[in-house]
């Protein structure tokens, strides 16, 4: 069993960050699949850089979510931006 000081270490952002990338590169290489179709592999994948019950719990809601409601999320982020650079001003 791992000690608490040892999951302490992990529990950063950094870390969450790091599984978030992981998960999102695994997603990037079904390109433009469409999210309803059903890809058992990613889940299979997923397993090995997220907790045990991470992907059904978060990761296939939030892409169901994502699939009923899409963004673009390069406008999103220029959007973004821009309000940054007026909030700043």
């Amino acid at each position: 069993m791992v000690a608490m000081e040892e999951n302490e270490k992990f529990a950063t952002y950094k870390e969450f960050g790091k599984m978030l990338r992981e998960v999102a590169d695994l997603c990037a290489k079904y390109g433009d699949t469409p999210l309803y179709d059903s890809v058992p592999e990613l889940k299979e994948k997923a397993y090995f850089v997220t907790n045990r019950g991470a992907y059904d719990a978060y990761i296939e809601p939030w892409m169901r979510d994502f699939s009923e409601n899409p963004i673009d999320v390069t406008a999103a982020k220029k959007w973004a931006q821009q309000v940054n650079e007026k909030s700043t001003k």
